[in-house]
């Protein structure tokens, strides 16, 4: 008999570069360091896409633009280039990666910022996995920590 019993979510959430999944402008270029993607995933959900290799699903939650520390641009330059590469068509739902790349990001890191994600509007007592995972990537969308 297969064990339908879910571990508790264990959520978190990573930036992870993907500026090369940009088109970036010529003349935006040389003040945009990076463009982060920040994502929200269950450390206790694993699911093995066809493989041995078990993946954890990563649910975009938003993208983040990095300006480079010596980008000479006034607040209206700076806000241009934020609404036209956070706010962009690229909207990936989410993306399959191996555990253990991303195991490896944690440890490289070597410390973890835990917060409080304050009340999202669920009962967890009455909700499942995908109802509670929605309640906290709506939460986060909403309140960037990243």
């Amino acid at each position: 008999m297969i064990d339908t019993e879910r571990s508790p979510i264990d959520a978190r959430l990573i930036a992870m570069d993907r500026t090369g999944n940009f088109c970036i402008d010529e003349a935006d270029a040389p003040h945009i360091k990076q463009i982060r993607s920040v994502y929200l995933y269950d450390k206790n959900e694993r699911t093995h896409c066809c493989e041995l290799t078990p993946s954890y699903w990563l649910e975009h939650l938003y993208d983040e633009v990095i300006l480079t520390p010596d980008a000479a641009l006034s607040d209206d330059e700076r806000e241009a280039l934020y609404s036209k590469y956070e706010d962009t068509p690229y909207d990936e739902q989410g993306i399959y990666v191996h555990c253990h790349s991303i195991d490896r990001i944690e440890k490289r890191a070597g410390r973890f910022e835990y917060h409080v994600h304050g009340d999202t509007g669920v009962s967890y007592d009455d909700c499942d996995h995908d109802e509670q995972m929605e309640a906290l990537r709506e939460h986060f969308c909403g309140n960037h920590v990243l």
